[in-house]
């Protein structure tokens, strides 16, 4: 009996990902995973590998607006090139990355961006127990309607600008790692519209965050240690009170400085599970009086458990203090936990559900809000000819008392890339 060729096909690929469980790396989850026989080959120029692609991406949004009332739905449509540069040096590793976003709506065209930008990190090997690290990013973005910290009211979405750069340095001292680490951020948003075309200024948004981090690790055994983490934080805003253009009507100052002090596992359990868990005390202290002043307990978590060789579940946390567009409100302490499920399918398919949850406390007037979110998707890896197709699903909601920041929505999207 003649077997169809779909079906040897089919039976194909599942014994193939079988025969390769052996060989995956127990410390990378499926969906990050390294596929020789689908990933591009890149172009190779001397010491570099160049990896070129190109995305378009098709999608409906019921709430384009990310309102409460009113809601509007859209088809969507993004292209996406971008290239990745990568070195392949016996010492030191660097690995850059530049993009251009476009999107186009079929009938808001005043939700249309354009975003772009470059961004990159690496690692200098000064001897074989001292690292240098370092990371810098350009980017010029536009607001995600459906971000707590956009800015509501405007006829557009809001662009800004986004310089970041990190320098560490890291010295291995017996079981001891030491770890040394400056962090510079400076954001500047673009002046706006509302919807009847009066000018909104939006320079009392701009501002320079500095962050300062020392740890010290102990490595207790093969795969597992134990750290403490301080970091310190100084946001300034760039209008402070007697500058010309100082809001005259809130008269808030929202600088700020903080303090968050942590001490941690790092996990090998059994070559299946892997990440930290971390625990302490944050506070971000305000320069005027009017603002609260924010202090308790602070989490995180980064845990990957690769349940079998072609399932894994990653769950974060982290407790933090964010940004906000508000004049009245300085930062939102936000507590945000997300799980997500990966199972290869195939060797060339693979699937992923996810959660997200968020409870958010404003530092000032504004009510306590909730964010949910839930979302599942596919990777189709088309064999030789280095494309990937993907599709999905998510809905999102934030639940609040304040009408002007509720919303829900959902998003379905299909998306094809070329790679080389």
């Amino acid at each position: 009996m003649r077997i169809p060729q779909w079906l040897t096909m089919l039976s194909g690929t599942a014994l193939c990902s079988v025969a390769q469980a052996q060989d995956i790396p127990p410390d990378v989850g499926v969906a990050d995973r390294n596929r020789p026989a689908f990933d591009a080959p890149g172009l190779s120029a001397g010491s570099l590998l160049i990896y070129p692609s190109v995305t378009g991406r098709a999608e409906y949004d019921d709430n384009v607006l990310a309102s409460s009332a009113g809601k509007r739905g859209d088809k969507i449509f993004y292209l996406e090139p971008e290239v990745r540069v990568r070195s392949n040096l016996a010492r030191h590793a660097f690995d850059l990355k530049a993009y251009y976003h476009r999107s186009f709506h079929a009938k808001l065209d005043t939700e249309d961006a354009s975003e772009y930008g470059a961004n990159g990190r690496g690692v200098v090997d000064v001897t074989r127990r001292t690292r240098i690290r370092f990371t810098g990013s350009a980017e010029r973005n536009a607001e995600n309607r459906s971000s707590l910290g956009s800015f509501t009211g405007s006829r557009t979405r809001v662009k800004f600008d986004r310089y970041a750069g990190s320098a560490g340095l890291e010295q291995e001292v017996g079981d001891f790692i030491l770890l040394g680490k400056g962090e510079y951020r400076r954001i500047r948003y673009m002046d706006t519209t509302d919807p009847l075309g009066n000018p909104i200024d939006l320079s009392f948004r701009n501002l320079k965050v500095r962050n300062a981090t020392g740890q010290v690790s102990y490595r207790l055994r093969s795969g597992t240690s134990a750290f403490v983490r301080v970091q310190r934080e100084k946001r300034t805003y760039d209008l402070r009170p007697g500058d010309p253009g100082f809001d005259p009507i809130t008269q808030t100052d929202r600088s700020a400085k903080g303090l968050r002090a942590e001490a941690g596992l790092g996990l090998e359990l059994t070559s299946l599970v892997y990440g930290n868990i971390r625990v302490g005390y944050l506070k971000q202290n305000y320069a005027d009086p009017k603002l609260r002043d924010v202090d308790g307990l602070s989490y995180g978590a980064d845990i990957l458990w690769n349940i079998t060789s072609l399932t894994s579940f990653k769950l974060t946390a982290q407790r933090a203090v964010d940004e906000t567009s508000s004049q009245t409100t300085a930062g939102n302490l936000r507590s945000e936990f997300t799980a997500d499920i990966d199972h290869e399918l195939l060797r060339n398919l693979i699937l992923s559900v996810g959660t997200r949850y968020a409870r958010i406390s404003p530092a000032g007037l504004s009510p306590r809000s909730r964010e949910y979110e839930a979302r599942f998707g596919a990777r189709y890896l088309l064999p030789g000819r280095f494309m990937e197709l993907r599709a999905g699903y998510a809905f999102e909601k934030r639940s609040s008392a304040n009408p002007a920041i509720r919303f829900s929505s959902n998003n379905v999207f299909v998306a094809l890339m070329f790679k080389r």
